[in-house]
């Protein structure tokens, strides 16, 4: 199921950080900080699975590399608090591959390139599935400028752009979540798939869910090694009742799709419900006649008692049609349930299969952990025999 993220973070040097650390981190690359003279090395980074630089037509060719252009922007910036970058934090709908996954990538950051005029560096990021990640968690960070280039000698202009101030940039962050909305269902669509998000909040949306607390980066390591918190227990309670309305939704789906499907069925075999249309009647109280006009080419003429048994023929037959009719509607009911129960079945059993491998996870990490544990404990206890062992010769030998 698509999941919406989509969050503005800002890159400050009051926070103490460097916009080339941050972009050497997302690209896994190693760059060098001329501002604190310090090189940042990430080339072991695992699972960044592409990068890529955008930027108005008439940028300055040096900009477009990313050591340059993000030391050219902690030089421009000469302020102590200063403001280096912005950040669009992105979550890719887990029914997308990678393709579809960088084509939705490349329409963000060329529709941010048109609007703000900035360069943009961004990055997509694979789930760290062996520290815990969830195997779905794609994404990507987003960086830009915060001045825009310039464009008669294509590099940065002397003042920043205002998008984002105080005044307007309630605003303006409200028009790029709806924005990703949009583009994340665009491209759902295209892609074939009938899931679509919402960028509202739960209580906007009025669905019975309920937001999770951020976690932040310690509580999300903790989870990794498998230590619980206050946060993370009170989130997967959450989750957990999410999931069960969600479960509830899509069963409600399915079954209204089901529905339309047998609506759609009848139809087409002429059954618009389980009782006859008076149209339908007459037409099938015609039907010996229409059968003796094959066969006669003409209606014989009937006396009383040949009509009558005409009459009773036509009713024997519209009962025996009506029985059948609502025989195969009834076969029809038969299967929607089974398939309705075969796909219940098999959400219980995906979701059994999920939970019994957290459980497994999280009895492993709690394993690793008491063993390493114990090994601290044992090398400690070894370390301080040979202290004991001396301080009994020191009073040996004072004696």
């Amino acid at each position: 199921m698509a999941i919406y993220h989509f969050s503005v973070k800002t890159i400050s040097r009051s926070d103490g950080r460097s916009a080339v650390a941050a972009a050497a981190y997302r690209a896994a690359e190693k760059l060098t900080c001329d501002y604190y003279g310090k090189e940042q090395d990430y080339t072991k980074k695992t699972g960044v699975e592409h990068t890529q630089i955008y930027a108005p037509e008439n940028t300055q060719e040096e900009l477009l590399d990313r050591q340059t252009l993000w030391n050219t922007v902690e030089k421009s910036e000469r302020r102590k608090d200063a403001l280096l970058g912005r950040e669009f934090e992105i979550a890719f709908p887990s029914e997308l591959n990678a393709q579809q996954r960088q084509a939705m990538l490349d329409e963000l950051c060329h529709d941010l390139v048109k609007k703000h005029g900035v360069i943009v560096d961004a990055a997509i990021h694979a789930p760290h599935i062996d520290g815990g990640s969830d195997e779905r968690n794609y994404h990507a960070h987003i960086m830009f400028t915060t001045r825009a280039i310039d464009p008669e000698n294509g590099g940065f202009s002397a003042k920043k752009y205002r998008d984002f101030s105080r005044d307007s940039g309630t605003q303006t962050v409200s028009d790029w979540r709806q924005y990703f909305a949009d583009l994340t269902n665009d491209h759902l669509a295209t892609a074939g798939f009938s899931v679509r998000v919402d960028h509202r909040s739960y209580k906007n949306q009025e669905n019975g869910l309920e937001a999770t607390t951020h976690e932040g980066p310690k509580v999300t390591q903790l989870r990794r090694q498998g230590i619980t918190t206050e946060i993370s227990l009170k989130n997967d309670e959450i989750k957990e009742r999410n999931f069960n309305i969600l479960m509830l939704d899509n069963e409600i789906k399915v079954s209204e799709n089901l529905i339309e499907d047998l609506r759609k069925e009848a139809q087409q075999n002429n059954i618009d419900d389980l009782f006859y249309s008076k149209n339908t009647q007459k037409i099938n109280e015609k039907s010996s006649f229409e059968l003796l006009d094959v066969f006669f080419g003409s209606k014989p003429p009937l006396n009383t008692v040949e009509n009558d048994k005409f009459v009773m023929f036509d009713e024997s037959l519209i009962d025996l049609n009506t029985k059948l009719n609502l025989t195969q509607l009834g076969n029809m009911l038969n299967d929607a349930q089974a398939k309705a129960d075969a796909q219940a079945k098999a959400d219980a059993q995906a979701k059994a299969d999920a939970q019994a491998k957290a459980d497994a996870q999280a009895k492993a990490d709690a394993q690793a952990k008491a063993d390493a544990q114990a090994k601290a404990d044992a090398q400690a206890k070894a370390d301080a025999e040979p202290m004991t062992y001396s301080r009994r010769s020191d009073n040996h030998f004072n004696m």
